[in-house]
């Protein structure tokens, strides 16, 4: 047990290594977003650039407005900047851009100080998803955010309210907004944001992530494991998509092929709970003697936690399950059909700014024939590499209580064990 003082002291130790924000560098660029952090190396024609959020960029002069320079103790002389773009030394917290609630874009300013233009997709369980002028399609933590101006009205969703719709802004810690209906609730209240819909890819984002690894010599070995997710969005309602498959051969003989689509459809019903009207999956693993498995069922669901950086949902309800088996043994039934109950978790927890553990879990009891109780547990860590590129390490346990023996007899494993390493997208 980590006593209460080690964990001061190494609290402390953290924050002295933590990079000030006071004294970073300032890059303001001709489309008046502001970045921070430090100026890299400078010529007649660009400036590299390390922000604290879009990591190092190499930046024409003509695109920047100004620079603000940490005053150094000693400055070597360096070359005249071209005349497009302004140095000063300053740090200027309160500075705010121009262009803010006046050139029809969305507005967002990070507790780093940093502004961003372009536009706002959504709002939804503590993420921001938001497409930058400069740095493109972005995931960002609530938490980090200090303030969103949204240009154009908006549908926002509060705990225990009805959506509205109007134009929103969002400090510290409140929610403003302006329309037919006027509100001002505390940003904790919050439940989501979305485009009023003129498009409808503006609600839908997604991830896809691969992995393969090959090996030759005494044992010629190919692995291969996918996962993808679609996601629509609105303030009150979330459906998901995802699908995970895995593929390996060894000396031209398969030693895995499964695949799992699952579907599920959520309607928020207050801070808490929410109801889950729609939830299906579909299963296919021939070495698992399932030739395919499709289960459906509703759940009700609650937020055990639901904050910045931590989130735990579980959810439960009844189902049904059908099953067909590969093979059977002689006189045995090749299907299963049986009510079920499903038990469903989700828990995602930031370890650092740019770490994030994710588990989630599956779990259903049916008849004995259908296999008696099954589940899938993934367990991940997600490393962001840098905006929408991450690198991820899962581990995946599949198990059946009870697997149907084959035509020759022989029964499959319980469980199936995985380890897989893949670079993802977020689009």
């Amino acid at each position: 047990m980590i006593s209460p003082r080690a964990i001061r002291l190494l609290l402390v130790v953290l924050c002295l290594a933590m990079p000030m924000i006071s004294h970073a560098d300032v890059l303001i660029g001709v489309n008046g977003e502001r970045l921070v952090g430090k100026i890299i190396e400078e010529t007649a024609d660009t400036v590299v650039f390390e922000s604290e959020l879009g990591g190092v960029l190499k930046i024409p002069r003509n695109r920047i407005r100004e620079l603000q320079k940490t005053p150094p103790a000693k400055v070597e002389p360096t070359k005249e900047p071209a005349p497009s773009a302004q140095v000063t030394e300053t740090t200027n917290a309160a500075w705010m851009p121009p262009g803010v609630g006046k050139d029809g874009f969305d507005w967002i300013q990070l507790k780093s100080d940093e502004w961003l233009k372009g536009q706002l997709r959504y709002v939804q369980q503590k993420k921001v998803q938001f497409e930058s002028d400069k740095l493109e399609d972005l995931t960002l933590d609530l938490k980090d955010v200090r303030k969103i101006y949204a240009a154009k009205p908006m549908f926002t969703k509060f705990y225990d309210k009805e959506q509205i719709f109007g134009t929103v802004i969002v400090s510290n810690d409140v929610v403003e907004v302006f329309g037919p209906q006027q509100l001002r609730l505390p940003r904790a209240e919050l439940t989501g944001i979305t485009p009023g819909g003129k498009r409808e890819i503006e609600f839908w984002s997604g991830k896809a992530n691969v992995g393969l690894s090959l090996q030759s010599g005494n044992t010629k070995q190919a692995t291969f494991n996918a996962s993808a997710e679609l996601a629509r969005r609105t303030p009150a309602t979330q459906f998901i998509l995802d699908y995970l498959g895995n593929f390996s051969e060894a000396n031209g003989e398969q030693t895995a092929n499964n695949h799992r689509i699952n579907l599920t459809y959520d309607v928020r019903l207050n801070e808490n709970w929410f109801l889950r009207p729609v939830q299906l999956e579909y299963y296919r693993d021939q070495l698992a003697n399932i030739a395919y498995r499709v289960t459906a069922g509703v759940a009700i669901g609650y937020y055990l936690f639901d904050r910045d950086g931590l989130e735990w949902v579980v959810a439960a309800g009844p189902g049904y399950q059908y099953t067909r088996f590969a093979t059977v043994a002689p006189g045995a039934e090749d299907t299963a059909s049986t009510p079920a109950a499903t038990l469903q978790s989700r828990f995602e927890a930031d370890i650092t700014k740019r770490l994030t553990f994710i588990q989630t879990f599956s779990g259903t009891v049916a008849s004995e024939q259908a296999g008696l109780y099954s589940h899938h547990i993934v367990s991940t860590l997600e490393f962001e590499i840098k905006h929408h590129l991450n690198l991820d390490v899962s581990f995946v346990w599949d198990y059946l209580q009870n697997p149907q023996a084959e035509a020759s007899l022989a029964v499959p494993e319980h469980s199936d064990v995985r380890l897989t390493l893949g670079v993802g997208v977020r689009f």
